[in-house]
């Protein structure tokens, strides 16, 4: 996988390459939007990682430049600090595929970039299903027999991470990521807290109990009989 690191700060720049080089990634580096786009017109790259505020240009602007580009598009994390909801509302709108904010944990940002490279060349599907559960992705309200159920944000992305897994086991560090923002490590008592609520909800609306099944030692997984 080849990423490009857009990023105008040394210090954050050194930081970043030394990072994403020790979790085995190619990388090519641009501390401005007009590097950047030299190097993506004229070389393919998995991944772009962006940052916001650039010297001679706003990185909003580089990502609505990029997306017009006539050959292959790839994916973008915008990296920044950032953290005003409009700003990230911009940042999807532009183009971008995940919003991370600046002071970020690294073990969180390495999930979530693997998160998203495994899904590039993997359209994703709009309903997830699984036996009488389905759910619209990036929706907060599950159908259960065709009956509405209504999750919180944080239920409804660890359902969706468990409908994308189809009955393989969830590790614990992808579902952190899903209850996590990018700034902050979410703790496994959080974790196991809305996946309990998540259990309780979906029995409630008569699904089977045992429908989310605890791999211990590893993470969480859907009930492969459940799955008819």
């Amino acid at each position: 996988m080849k990423l490009l690191l857009v990023e105008d700060d040394p210090t954050l720049q050194v930081a970043m390459q030394r990072l994403l080089r020790q979790w085995g990634y190619g990388l090519e580096l641009a501390g401005t939007g007009s590097k950047a786009m030299g190097w993506l017109e004229q070389e393919r790259f998995d991944l772009v990682l962006l940052d916001l505020g650039l010297p001679d240009t706003d990185g909003l602007t580089l990502c609505r430049q990029l997306r017009r580009l006539p050959r292959h598009q790839p994916l973008v994390l915008m990296l920044t600090a950032r953290d005003d909801r409009r700003d990230k509302l911009l940042g999807y709108e532009g183009g971008a595929d995940d919003y991370v904010v600046k002071p970020f944990d690294p073990e969180l940002l390495r999930v979530r970039l693997a998160a998203l490279l495994r899904r590039a060349d993997r359209p994703l599907q709009s309903q997830l299903c699984w036996g009488p559960l389905a759910l619209q992705s990036g929706q907060t309200v599950a159908l259960v027999q065709g009956q509405p159920l209504e999750l919180t944000n944080k239920e409804a992305l660890l359902l969706e991470q468990l409908l994308r897994a189809r009955g393989a086991s969830c590790r614990k560090s992808e579902l952190l990521h899903a209850c996590g923002d990018g700034r902050r490590v979410v703790g496994e008592d959080a974790l196991r807290a809305h996946m309990r609520n998540l259990r309780q909800k979906l029995t409630a609306a008569g699904c089977d109990p045992n429908l989310i099944e605890t791999v211990y030692g590893l993470g969480y997984r859907l009930l492969a009989s459940a799955a008819t």
